[in-house]
C-alpha cells in the first residue's frame, strides 16, 4: 500500500503513521508512507494513481485540503481521499469532490481501522476483473476500471488504452472481449468496434464522445440520444449509490 499523509502538523503525521503501521502489520499488508507538511509539497511530486489513499488534512497553512483535492481530482477519479478534520463544517463540501471518508482528529484507533477495511473491501471489488492478453510475448493484466477505451484496429486486431495513456495493440476480437467487458455496468458501446468506459467520460457534443485523456470518438449518430441518456443514468445511479454508502458508513461511527 503507497499511502500519502498530507498534514501540516509533524505530530499529527506521526499519530497517523503510528496508527497506520498497526493496522497494516495486523492485516499482513506492507506499507510505503509518504509524509508531506502542505498541499503545494504534495501536488509538486504527485502523479495520478501513485497512492492507494492519500489523507488529507483540511485545515493547513496554504492550501487547504479541500483545494489540494479538487486538484487531484482534476486528473484523477479514482484515487480514495481521507479527510483528516477537527471540524464538520466543511463536510459538504468535502464530499462533493467525492471525498471516501473523514476522520476527525486526532484520530482515533477504531475509527480509523474501519475505514481502511471498508477502503479495502471497496478496492478488492473494484479490482476484482481483470482482462488478461499477451502483447510482443509479453503478459498483460489490466483491471476494468483502469481501461479506458476499446476499439477495433483491424481485421482480428484491438487498440486498447488503459488509463496511463498506454495503448495495447492485441490480437483479440472485438466480439469476444465486448462480451465480457459488456457484463461490467461501466463499459458503453458508442460505436460499432468501440467501447468506453463510462468513468472516463467528460461530455457528448456535436457527435462525439469526448474522454479525460482526451480522446474524442464518433458515436453512432442513429442512437446519440440513447448512448447519452445510458451515460446520464449511469453516473445518476452513482452518485446515488455513493450518497447510500457514505451515510451508511458515517451511520456506523
Amino acid at each position: 500500500m503507497n499511502i500519502a499523509i498530507v498534514d501540516d502538523r509533524p505530530e499529527e503525521r506521526k499519530s497517523l503513521k503510528t496508527l497506520l503501521k498497526e493496522y497494516t502489520a495486523i492485516n499482513s499488508l506492507e506499507i510505503v508512507l509518504h509524509e508531506f507538511p502542505g498541499g503545494e509539497d504534495f501536488l509538486a511530486e504527485y502523479a495520478p494513481f501513485t497512492y492507494t489513499v492519500v489523507f488529507l488534512d483540511i485545515y493547513m497553512g496554504g492550501m487547504t485540503g479541500v483545494e489540494t483535492a479538487e486538484k487531484i481530482r482534476e486528473t484523477d477519479t479514482d484515487t480514495p481521499v481521507i479527510f483528516l478534520t477537527t471540524s464538520r463544517e466543511h463536510m459538504g463540501h468535502a464530499f462533493s469532490i467525492h471525498a471516501f471518508d473523514y476522520i476527525e482528529k486526532p484520530a482515533d484507533r477504531e475509527k480509523l481501522f474501519k475505514c481502511m477495511d471498508d477502503l479495502l473491501k471497496t478496492k478488492t471489488v473494484l479490482y476484482c476483473e481483470t482482462l488478461d492478453f499477451s502483447q510482443d510475448r509479453t503478459d498483460h493484466s489490466l483491471p476494468f476500471p483502469d481501461i479506458v477505451s476499446v476499439s477495433t484496429a483491424e481485421t482480428n486486431y484491438l487498440d486498447i488504452t488503459d488509463r496511463k495513456g498506454e495503448v495495447y495493440h492485441i490480437r483479440m476480437t472485438f466480439s469476444a472481449v465486448s462480451e465480457r467487458l459488456c457484463r461490467d455496468s461501466r463499459f458503453l458501446p458508442i460505436n460499432r468496434g468501440l467501447l468506453v468506459n463510462m468513468d472516463y467520460i467528460v461530455c457528448f457534443e456535436e457527435g462525439t464522445c469526448s474522454l479525460k485523456n482526451g480522446q474524442k470518438y464518433l458515436i453512432y449518430t442513429k442512437k446519440a440520444k440513447e448512448t447519452e441518456q445510458k451515460w446520464q443514468n449511469y453516473i445518476f445511479s452513482h452518485i446515488r449509490s455513493s450518497h447510500k454508502e457514505r451515510g451508511r458508513r458515517n451511520g456506523n461511527h
